[in-house]
């Protein structure tokens, strides 16, 4: 007790019932139990473990008006234990693993407990209201210093650096694992800054993109991440939206913003080719990407959005002739690079920049198919899986004239061919 002396209990004084129930049932310590009175650790383990014939009761079933408004108050700003400077008296409120509250006060002349039991209603109620007939201090610490968030608007409780140890200390003082413990305290799950796509930020971004009071979403890649944790989340855009309470915007469709088609269309133009409007790049230009995701996203073709942009696409370089002479170049390149390896026999190591220069001449299209036949893999960049096969031996005992034409191109002891693959490597 502060500022007065304990209660100066003998062993006879000491009621072995109340003790008991608080020790077992209520989770006090035999140390909490003999700081309430004169007695000792010894003693008070005496009681619990022999018990007493004669004692002092501590219990009770009524409370003073005086006493219940101090007991109201604890309940409501969650304090376990309160001192009464004037009565000279301390009070605290102690709850059981199946949440029932005691209601305790004791002072030098004697000791009272009040069990749940005979605990009036209305206190009842408030102890549960405010979960302190399950909750501790530490508890209602870890409450007080974590923020809150929520994903697809259910709570969770957001762990700062300091809160997130406690929250550890807390879980483990009661044998939970985090998730557990997040629902003890009434939340669906905890987070921590790792866990960036929250409630709070979908909103932020929202309210970022409102106009006139509609969203407006550009095809821009840096808005795609929305548009794929709605997709994770099992619902189109226009549900996502309508889930939070937002509305798309009816003039944009294709999620796609004016400025933007101003800006891709600028770009585009740099790769004009034939004025006033066809185009070429390759899919291992950086545009490429690009353009692909933003059809991708309207679900249109690479061709279908260029041609909604006012320009043509060309699927070969600027002319025949530019690409006889990129052809040319790869072919000298290949016979000043080649090299014979003597194991056995002679081997040709595989030319890797003559490989990627013939996909890129070629488009990353199939020599050898028709239309027709054409059935390409289309990889998740947008280029077609395509490989490039010597079909024949690169030996300096052919010596035939090489011709150009839609399938393939040969020269003086090489011919190179583009192949595209099914799902089962079958071309």
């Amino acid at each position: 007790m502060e500022n007065t002396e304990k209660y100066r209990g003998t062993t006879s004084e000491l009621d072995s019932e109340a003790i008991q129930k608080l020790y077992y049932e209520y989770q006090m310590t035999n140390q909490e139990i003999a700081d309430m009175t004169w007695s000792t650790k010894a003693n008070v383990n005496k009681v619990l473990i022999h018990g007493i014939k004669h004692y002092t009761s501590w219990f009770m079933e009524m409370l003073s008006e005086d006493d219940e408004k101090i007991f109201r108050k604890m309940l409501m700003y969650h304090k376990f234990s309160y001192w009464n400077e004037k009565q000279q008296r301390r009070y605290l409120i102690k709850n059981s693993r199946d949440g029932k509250i005691c209601l305790i006060y004791f002072d030098e002349k004697c000791v009272k407990c009040m069990f749940d039991e005979f605990v009036p209603e209305d206190l009842k109620t408030l102890s549960i209201v405010e979960k302190m007939n399950i909750y501790n201090e530490m508890d209602y610490e870890v409450l007080k210093c974590s923020e809150r968030d929520s994903i697809l608007k259910k709570e969770c409780i957001l762990l700062n650096g300091d809160s997130k140890q406690l929250f550890k200390k807390a879980a483990h003082k009661r044998n939970m694992k985090g998730k557990e413990y997040a629902q003890f305290l009434g939340f669906e799950s905890c987070l921590t800054e790792k866990d960036s796509i929250r409630d709070s930020r979908i909103i932020k971004f929202f309210e970022e993109h409102m106009v006139d009071g509609v969203v407006q979403l550009s095809s821009s890649p840096e808005n795609q991440w929305i548009r794929n944790y709605a997709h994770r989340c099992g619902m189109h855009l226009d549900e996502f939206l309508d889930f939070y309470g937002y509305k798309k915007s009816r003039r944009a469709d294709e999620y796609v913003s004016e400025n933007k088609n101003i800006k891709y269309k600028k770009e585009l133009s740099k790769y004009i080719i034939e004025p006033p409007n066809i185009v070429y790049f390759s899919s291992q230009d950086k545009i490429y990407q690009t353009i692909y995701n933003v059809a991708k996203l309207n679900e249109m073709s690479i061709d279908e959005y260029i041609l909604s942009l006012g320009y043509v696409r060309s699927k070969k370089s600027n002319t025949i002739k530019e690409l006889t002479e990129e052809i040319d170049e790869i072919i000298d390149l290949e016979e000043q690079e080649i090299r014979k390896k003597e194991i056995s026999e002679n081997k040709i190591e595989r030319n890797h920049k003559l490989i990627d220069k013939l996909k890129r001449a070629y488009d990353y299209e199939c020599q050898l198919c028709s239309n027709e036949q054409r059935m390409p893999i289309e990889k998740q960049d947008g280029t077609k899986y395509v490989e490039v096969h010597h079909i024949k031996n690169l030996s300096e005992e052919y010596d035939e004239e090489g011709t150009l034409d839609k399938k393939g191109y040969s020269r003086p002891g090489f011919f190179g061919s583009i192949n595209h693959y099914d799902a089962n490597g079958k071309k």
